[in-house]
């Protein structure tokens, strides 16, 4: 008995040391530290702009120009005067966010989670919104490689670059920033068929708040990117940044040169905004015009059905004859085609084929893994007979999907299909789950076939 006791006091130790380890990981995450936290300097982008890897030119040789640590240091000043850090966020100003966003929502979202208001925390006002809910999968700095990506499939997506999938504005031809009533939308109902969530349960103001911080980590990102290309511009001498003794951006302490520098810099900035600001307004989702009658009868759904596998449409060369998405299995989205090059041999994703376009091993190894970027996957097409769509199932959503494309990935608008085409490619894509794979329309009927033959 004593040594079963012993043995049941030990487990249960153990379990409370674990507990303990777990809980102190949150309390760490969540802010309850005495370090401060902040944004880490986007490294994978540098890598990226040294090596100019493309799906053409492998990364197979040392950068040409590379920066130093006092070029990225300066980067790091100029971004932490212009947008603050994870616990103070800033704005700037001058350059059309007002109005836009709100920084008393930036304040909500930011920073460890605490809670404001009345000592029984009953009442309280709750911050730290987007470090309880969405770092641990995108990251303090909106990455996309928080915590938990490794684990997930496919990776939360990383801000920085400035695109989202799923969103009902025009594309024309370019595509335009989400509207805040995207991201409202996305919070509400989640994305199917990934670890995205709906966050429904929290109230309105909460979601508002945390859709101001994501575009605010966003417009962040795409800005440290234009300062990191213009440091390379700087460093290798070129006359479209005015030369300094020490080759950096911004000459923080110096009297003379300080304000030009700085007019560059907002030079950089304002068209970044104004995509997303509109004149303060923000982007304005597309007006999609009622469907035609009939749309999804069967006389539309044969015409979809038809255009789906002719040139017109071309849906079927991605999506595959049966469509369950095996038409091609070599693509990649923007944010691993940014890193890969063209190496065919053993490279860290490519396709079965062993063939197919990915980034070196030693270069995923040396220069990626190290600095936490995730293994690159290959995009899969959906497979349209699951009735799993990720940016909506409503008839709408996947009108846009075919109209307006899927950015940041090899999903094309379609501007050659006529109003009527595409909501019978709709009915056609909505009808595909109550078809038998095994037996799609497509495939032949042969006399002598059948129960009764």
């Amino acid at each position: 008995m004593k040594l079963k006791r012993s043995t049941l006091m030990t487990e249960t130790a153990s379990k409370g040391v674990l507990a303990s380890l777990l809980v102190g990981c949150m309390f760490i995450f969540t802010g309850c530290n005495s370090e401060p936290a902040s944004f880490q300097i986007n490294e994978a982008y540098i890598r990226a702009v040294e090596f100019k890897s493309d799906v053409t030119k492998p990364a197979l040789r040392e950068p040409e120009t590379q920066l130093t640590d006092l070029q990225k240091k300066n980067v790091s000043e100029i971004m932490e005067g212009l947008f603050g850090t994870p616990d103070e966020p800033k704005l700037p100003g001058g350059v059309g966010l007002k109005g836009f966003l709100s920084l008393r929502k930036l304040k909500i979202s930011a920073g460890p989670v605490t809670y404001t208001g009345e000592p029984d925390n009953t009442t309280g006002v709750e911050t730290g919104l987007y470090r309880r809910h969405c770092a641990h999968c995108h990251g303090v700095s909106g990455v996309g490689h928080g915590p938990t990506a490794q684990f997930l499939n496919p990776y939360p997506r990383d801000y920085r670059m400035g695109q989202f999938k799923f969103k009902l504005t025009d594309g024309d031809g370019a595509y335009k920033k989400p509207s805040k009533a995207d991201f409202q939308h996305l919070l509400l109902e989640g994305i199917a068929g990934t670890a995205m969530p709906s966050f429904r349960v929290l109230s309105e103001p909460e979601r508002d708040a945390m859709i101001d911080y994501v575009i605010y980590l966003s417009i962040r990102g795409q800005m440290e990117r234009a300062l990191i290309d213009a440091a390379y511009l700087t460093a290798s001498d070129s006359t479209d940044i005015p030369d300094n003794p020490d080759k950096i951006l911004v000459r923080f302490g110096e009297e003379d040169g300080v304000g030009e520098d700085l007019e560059i810099v907002k030079e950089l900035l304002t068209p970044i905004i104004l995509p997303w600001a509109n004149g303060g307004g923000g982007t304005v989702q597309r007006t999609i015009e009622e469907a035609p009658d009939e749309w999804d009868g069967d006389e539309s759904i044969e015409l979809g059905r038809k255009l789906f596998y002719q040139s017109k449409a071309n849906c079927y060369s991605c999506h595959g004859q049966t469509a369950v998405g095996d038409g091609q299995n070599n693509l990649f989205d923007n944010w691993t085609l940014e890193h890969i090059g063209n190496d065919p041999e053993n490279a860290v994703g490519a396709g079965e084929d062993g063939a197919t376009v990915g980034i070196p091993v030693y270069f995923y190894d040396e220069q990626l893994a190290q600095i936490g970027v995730v293994s690159p996957r290959n995009i899969k097409p959906r497979n349209l007979r699951l009735g799993n769509y990720r940016g909506g199932r409503r008839p709408i959503d996947i009108y846009q999907r075919i109209t307006g494309g899927i950015e940041g990935t090899p999903m094309p608008s379609n501007t050659k299909l006529t109003k009527a085409e595409a909501w019978a490619l709709v009915a056609y894509v909505l009808s595909l789950p109550y078809e038998p794979a095994s037996r799609p329309k497509t495939a032949p009927v042969f006399q002598g076939v059948g129960p009764n033959k």
